[in-house]
């Protein structure tokens, strides 16, 4: 990963100019909207008041009146309560409805409406009064909206206080009403009627749950692979552009390099015939070389440029690549290297000079992370018919806000001209393509660690 040796001082480099690039905004048809949730709170307080009001002065049902407007009231206060919380939470994130915290709200809310709900069937003759059937909109609430185990803990809540309603309510002073389901505490009996209407309303209620839970989870399923297939989408947007630029790079570098090269090779030839320093000789010759390298590197960047790689797939053993990236590492005396006999002659399938390219810049930003007298650890196993790269580093660490964007194209925490902010990028993008993935763990003062696990193949 793109990180300094340390991290303590402000991050440093570029920050990725971001392209135009159409995004799909996804959320979860379930996620419910705070102030709707509000707004529907509110509205079931007037409408709660006026039946009691209409039920009360139209009907001239006697009521008991008083404990029912205090439920009435609490309900109100909660409400109250629940939106000044809100108005102060929302400052402190971006995205409330998606957090864990408003969740918990949520179902305690939800919990306490049920309690509400039924000391207004308690005062206003239990089972008998049709509004019970509120019970089942907070259960689909509950569903759509909290985990499975919530909603399932809100309708084990919700069959007690119908139980509990089966068991002690005060009757509403209605002719042929009042005897339809009296209580079982002041008849002592507990009726066919009653075991029949309790049934119904476990059936009624756990039905209500678990649709509305199955179809939500399969709802969240479906949105969390929209959004990977909308990142990948991104992430090859950027890549096509990475290879333009790539393409358009080497064909302008080309002609100063052969201009370059032309220039040492004459220095070098006119070297030969005087006595010089051989010193001034090694460092033509170091000269040469790493000229000769740019070159192939370019020559590489135009062949890719364009069609994602060139490079034709082949099984290699997992020991013949581990080779390959480490080739051309410098301070190869500081990594200690682990391997597993599964994973040296596991067969994965890939283009090895990409693949090799990729890894190898996870252990060449590990060893810059980590202060000089300290090793990198690298480790080669299978894990599930995966090979894993472990690559581990002592560094610093990152803190959570860098952490999260690891990965971004051109962005980087290393000083300006160390780094360009592409490498992790490109072994994220390369390890996925080949049906792998990349994970990356790190906290301050603890180091990194990057795990990169391609599909791989047991050994003939």
């Amino acid at each position: 990963m793109e990180h300094p040796p340390k991290m303590s001082g402000p991050t440093d480099g570029p920050v990725a100019p971001q392209r135009n690039l159409p995004l799909v905004t996804l959320r979860f048809p379930g996620a419910i909207s705070v102030h709707w949730f509000i707004n529907l709170r509110w509205v079931a307080v007037l409408g709660q008041f006026f039946t009691i009001l209409f039920v009360w002065q139209i009907f001239q049902i006697p009521l008991r009146v008083q404990p029912l407007l205090i439920t009435v009231s609490v309900t109100a206060f909660s409400n109250l309560v629940l939106m000044f919380w809100y108005l102060g939470y929302r400052r402190t994130t971006s995205d409330p409805v998606r957090s864990s915290l408003w969740h918990n709200v949520l179902a305690a809310v939800m919990a306490l409406d049920l309690f509400l709900l039924t000391c207004l069937l308690y005062f206003s003759g239990g089972p008998t009064n049709p509004f019970w059937i509120f019970f089942f909109v907070n259960l689909c609430l509950a569903g759509i909206e909290l985990t499975a185990l919530v909603a399932w803990c809100l309708n084990f809540l919700a069959v007690f206080c119908f139980a509990f309603l089966l068991f002690d309510h005060s009757p509403l002073l209605v002719p042929g009403l009042n005897v339809l389901l009296r209580p079982i505490r002041e008849t002592g009996v507990i009726s066919l009627t009653h075991n029949g209407v309790f049934v119904a309303f476990i059936t009624c209620a756990s039905v209500i749950v678990s649709f509305t839970t199955l179809v939500t989870s399969k709802l969240r399923k479906r949105e969390e692979e929209l959004r990977q297939l909308e990142a990948k989408r991104i992430r090859g947007e950027k890549l096509e552009a990475l290879g333009t630029l790539a393409a358009g790079a080497a064909h302008e570098l080309a002609t100063p390099l052969g201009t370059i090269a032309v220039i040492v090779g004459e220095l070098h030839r006119e070297l030969e015939t005087q006595k010089l320093d051989s010193q001034i000789r090694e460092d033509v010759a170091a000269i040469r070389k790493e000229l000769d390298r740019c070159r192939a590197i370019l020559n590489h960047m135009s062949a890719q440029a364009g069609e994602g790689s060139v490079e034709k797939k082949i099984d290699v053993s997992g020991d013949y690549l581990l080779k390959m990236i480490l080739d051309g590492l410098k301070d190869q005396d500081r990594i200690d290297v682990e391997t597993t006999p599964e994973a040296e002659e596991c067969q994965v399938h890939v283009e090895p000079y990409v693949t090799a390219q990729a890894l190898r810049g996870t252990i060449k930003n590990a060893i810059e992370a980590s202060a000089s007298d300290r090793r990198v650890q690298v480790r080669l196993q299978t894990n599930q018919n995966r090979l894993q790269l472990i690559v581990e580093d002592r560094g610093e660490g990152m803190p959570e806000h860098i952490l999260d964007r690891v990965g971004e194209p051109f962005f980087t925490t290393k000083a300006t001209g160390k780094g360009m902010g592409l490498g992790v990028f490109l072994t994220r993008t390369v390890v996925d393509r080949l049906g792998g993935s990349m994970q990356v763990n790190s906290k301050p003062g603890t180091g990194t660690t990057v795990t990169c696990s391609i599909p791989c193949q047991p050994a003939p």
